[in-house]
């Protein structure tokens, strides 16, 4: 798994037993009811005030980021005779629109950064949540000892423009060229644009537009995997006119 779970603190939460539209509404009653009334104190007494009101603990740098997607990248070359490879990625990211491009984030030592420096293609595959487990499998296996698609009963299939496969299992699929890598540190940020995508025809409905709830989507989050959740709003709807 490329992450960095090291060094992270547990978060604290509510009890796991309440619903979360309780817990919102107890959270709202008690910003309205506890403490001094704050339209009333100005300078540092308002700033302490907030500070009680809102308290906060102060950890060490850290990524704790959240949640992000959780992918399976798939690279390889029948042309340069190096067998196809899968990597879990929970560093993956958009970075432009147009063109089209995304992010990876690969430690070097990793047998699937050495296939994707010399092909200079790569597959984010973007797993449902029923492949939670082979998902976190993939992470922790190399490919320097076993084949990962035949042992999790993966199914590759060719991409259109780039020469490694990608996981049909996996409602969706980019398919990508390097344009970019860029030392960090631990990890190498790989810049890519994308030049294909491809989509399953069950996670469509009738027009033809993506339905991300039928996707089933997996998130990662703190060392913790995910589902998506239910959507709350659509891009714009704060300030749409009714």
């Amino acid at each position: 798994m490329e992450s960095g779970g090291r060094g992270e603190r547990p978060l604290r939460s509510c009890d796991a037993g309440s619903p979360r539209e309780a817990f919102e509404r107890e959270r709202r009653n008690v910003r309205r009811t506890a403490g001094p009334d704050l339209r009333v104190l100005k300078g540092n007494d308002l700033v302490q005030a907030l500070k009680e009101r809102f308290p906060k603990k102060v950890w060490d740098p850290s990524v704790l980021l959240l949640p992000n997607p959780v992918v399976l990248v798939s690279c390889g070359s029948e042309k340069l005779k190096l067998a196809p490879d899968i990597v879990t990625v929970a560093w993956a990211g958009i970075v432009n629109t147009s063109p089209a491009m995304v992010s990876i984030s690969l430690r070097p030592e990793r047998h699937s950064y050495g296939i994707i420096k010399q092909t200079g293609e790569f597959v984010v595959n973007v797993p449902p949540a029923s492949l939670a487990k082979v998902v976190d499998w993939c992470g922790m296996k190399s490919g320097r000892e076993v084949d990962k698609f035949s042992e999790m009963r993966l199914t590759a299939l060719p991409a259109t423009t780039v020469g490694c496969p990608i996981v049909a299992d996996c409602p969706v699929n980019l398919e990508c060229k390097v344009s970019r890598t860029i030392p960090l540190g631990t990890h190498d940020l790989i810049l890519a644009k994308v030049t294909a995508v491809q989509v399953s025809e069950e996670v469509l409905d009738k027009k033809g537009k993506l339905r991300v709830d039928y996707a089933d989507v997996l998130s990662y989050a703190h060392g913790e995997y995910h589902k998506l959740g239910s959507r709350i709003g659509v891009f714009g709807f704060s300030v749409r006119k009714r």
